[in-house]
């Protein structure tokens, strides 16, 4: 039976991230990372550039070939792992091997949600989260198809732009009155739902599917809530995702919509940690746990994550909600509260030559914003959210064009210019070291 300082269940954002964090301060322990994908680590938000024909396979990689031997970690691909012992620090795989550990991270991530839909199992139906689906895609594209996407979120909605890219004739069917309902409001939508149209991809809103009609293989018919018939080649379910919590749930640790961690990253377990997409940590907006299933919130995570598994005790800072995509060109980008709850909100919305521009503000802090076109503003407005500063002098000012750090109050200025000339000091000292 293998033994290792540091056991790893995961390979992707917050797996490689806890990686590099542990390295960093424990040179020498050892490090076994398991996880059931094949593949070294890659980026997932590149799958849908892969099927659209944007990206390479060499691409979607964003370590080398050697990561792993470097870092000194045991790789694992392919070994699923099925159970833990917590009492005796232990992992079984499903091919049925051991191993021990002293501290162990929980990486699991999320898996796709698909809705009971009567007549579902007929069809042979695909998923849009992992490189093997964006495999499933490409070889059933090869000619052109009538693909059919339930669900209007964000993995619906770039699996059906890299579709329409491959030449397939596209439609997308969500339930709730318009497109991303999560991350956009009405306006937003709408305009993303109109670049949609403009590129002759269907998009039918406020309608459910209620039934499906196999035909043989990935053909199949789709019958709405209000009777319309849709043919189709290719079914996509991207209704949405669930965190994988069954490893820590069997485990016996608290998993109440997702894997429960504290300030460290530690489950209830001390020699235990969670980080990434199955796991609600602090949201700096919402001021509570809460899962954000997002890339940079997962090596945020991640990082802390390591840096406590190998003795530290750093707090992780929390972060917010932040989306950033593009469709057919408009490039858009929501953070913090988008849609607020009650009237207890101020809202700021500016709207003008198909650019879409809104803040959110409780009382003086700014606490979300959304943007669709021109987002040149973006990194400002996110810094004053995740620092939840008094934006009171500034509120009319935050949605200007030209809005920018000369428009914070003077000791805010002075403070953030220390704080970049420390950062190109510490650069530079390590320039010197040959760092």
């Amino acid at each position: 039976m293998d033994t290792y300082d540091y056991a790893i269940v995961g390979n992707s954002a917050a797996a490689i991230n806890a990686v590099e964090a542990i390295r960093e301060r424990d040179a020498e322990g050892s490090i076994g990372l398991f996880c059931e994908e094949k593949y070294r680590c890659y980026s997932r938000p590149l799958i849908s550039y892969l099927v659209a024909g944007e990206v390479k396979t060499q691409g979607m990689y964003y370590r080398p070939s050697d990561y792993y031997r470097k870092m000194l970690v045991e790789f694992h691909p392919g070994e699923r792992v099925v159970s833990l012992a917590v009492s005796k620090k232990t992992l079984t795989t499903a091919g049925k091997e051991k191993a021990k550990w002293r501290r162990l991270l929980l990486a699991t991530g999320f898996i796709p949600f698909v809705s009971p839909i009567e007549g579902l199992e007929e069809v042979d139906y695909v998923t849009f989260i992992s490189w093997d689906d964006a495999k499933r895609m490409l070889g059933l594209t090869s000619k052109p198809v009538r693909a059919l996407v339930v669900g209007a979120g964000l993995i619906g909605m770039k699996a059906a732009e890299a579709l329409h890219a491959r030449g397939a004739a596209v439609t997308v069917v969500e339930k709730l009155d318009r497109v991303l309902p999560l991350a956009l409001d009405d306006r937003a939508s709408e305009l993303v739902a109109g670049r949609c149209r403009e590129a002759h991809i269907d998009v039918v809103t406020g309608l459910s599917v209620s039934r499906l009609e196999g035909r043989g293989g990935h053909k199949g018919k789709a019958v709405l809530e209000d009777g319309a018939e849709m043919d189709f080649d290719l079914l996509v379910m991207a209704v949405g995702v669930r965190p994988r919590t069954e490893l820590a749930e069997a485990a016996g640790l608290p998993c109440e919509r997702g894997i429960q961690v504290d300030e460290y990253q530690r489950t209830k377990n001390k020699d235990i940690y969670a980080a990434g997409d199955a796991v609600r940590a602090m949201d700096i907006v919402l001021g509570e746990p809460s899962i954000n299933a997002l890339w940079p919130v997962a090596a945020l995570q991640g990082k802390y994550a390591g840096r406590n598994m190998a003795g530290e005790e750093a707090p992780y800072p929390g972060c917010n909600s932040m989306n950033a995509v593009e469709f057919f060109g408009l490039p858009v980008l929501s953070a913090g509260i988008v849609n607020p709850p009650d009237k207890g909100y101020q809202v700021i919305a500016r709207q003008d030559d198909g650019d879409y521009r809104k803040v959110v503000l409780q009382g003086d802090v700014l606490v979300g914003m959304l943007l669709a076109g021109k987002i040149e503003r973006a990194g400002i407005l996110t810094s004053l959210i995740q620092e939840k500063a008094n934006v009171r002098r500034m509120k009319n000012s935050l949605l200007d064009e030209g809005f920018g750090h000369i428009h914070l109050p003077r000791a805010v200025r002075k403070e953030r210019i220390e704080e970049a000339v420390a950062g190109l000091k510490v650069a530079e000292a390590a320039r010197g070291r040959g760092g």
